[in-house]
Parts: C-alpha cells; sequence; structure tokens
C-alpha cells in the first residue's frame, strides 16, 4: 500500500495479515509483574502468524532478551525503528535489506508473556512512539 507521510510516498505494511489490539500503548499494570509499568509498544493477537516489516529498511537485531524473548529491531532511516517481539523464529538476519511487506519473522511466546501474540513498538528519535496511532495515521489518516 502507498501512502504519502511527511510528503514523501512510502510503500507500507500492516506487521500481521490481521491486526487484533489485544494491550495499547502505556501505563499499565504488567499481566505477569503484577505492577504498573510503561508498555512502550502494542500487543497484536496472533498465533504462529507471519510478521511483516512496516517499512523498507535495513535489519540491525536480531537477538534474544529475557523480557523480549526473540526480537527483531529493522532500522528504517531518518531515525524511525520498529521492534517486533516475542517472535518464534527470526526470518531476517542482520545486515538484511527489507521491504515493507517482507517477512521478518513469526509470532511466538519467548521472553515475559502470559500468551502468544506479537509486541509491535516504534522509536523516532530514540523516543517511543505509540505504534496504534502510527499505523492509524499512515493507513487511515486518522490519529
Amino acid at each position: 500500500m502507498a501512502v504519502k507521510l511527511w510528503g514523501m510516498l512510502l510503500l507500507c505494511s500492516l506487521p500481521l495479515r490481521q491486526v487484533r489490539l489485544t494491550s495499547s500503548f502505556g501505563y499499565r499494570i504488567h499481566p505477569v509483574y503484577h505492577r504498573i509499568k510503561l508498555h512502550a509498544g502494542i500487543d497484536l493477537a496472533a498465533r504462529h502468524d507471519t510478521v511483516f516489516s512496516i517499512l523498507d529498511g535495513v535489519v540491525q537485531t536480531c537477538r534474544y532478551s529475557r523480557t523480549l524473548g526473540l526480537f527483531v529491531r529493522v532500522d528504517h532511516g531518518s531515525t524511525l525503528n520498529s521492534l517486533y517481539g516475542h517472535l518464534s523464529q527470526w526470518l531476517v538476519l542482520p545486515g538484511d535489506t527489507v521491504n515493507a511487506g517482507d517477512p521478518i519473522g513469526v509470532t511466538g511466546a519467548t521472553g515475559v508473556v502470559s500468551g502468544e501474540h506479537l509486541h509491535f513498538a516504534l522509536t523516532y528519535n530514540n523516543r517511543w512512539l505509540n505504534p496504534w496511532r502510527f499505523l492509524n495515521h499512515i493507513f487511515y489518516g486518522k490519529s
């Protein structure tokens, strides 16, 4: 899908074929730690689904972290990065160039989770963005 963002024409993709929000961006009571924590991304319902890069970019990281489990971080240029966490497997390696809509992983339940889902996060200038608002703005022109 082609959209115009900041005066540029971009090819964009949703991170999953079907998007259903299960946990939003912001402060919440963490489902595992049971204390208030910043949820610096969104959780999307998934069941062994293919994960897609939302924009063209270069894979920066494919790692395991105790909290995020297996995750992929993609640099989209202009200090915009996307992060895809709790994966069961990677389909890319650091340094790979990806296009919007390219498969980069498969959803899972690795790391600190209460069930399978995709944790999707965005940073711009090293600051967390609300990915739900970003996706709604790109695809529907809504804030």
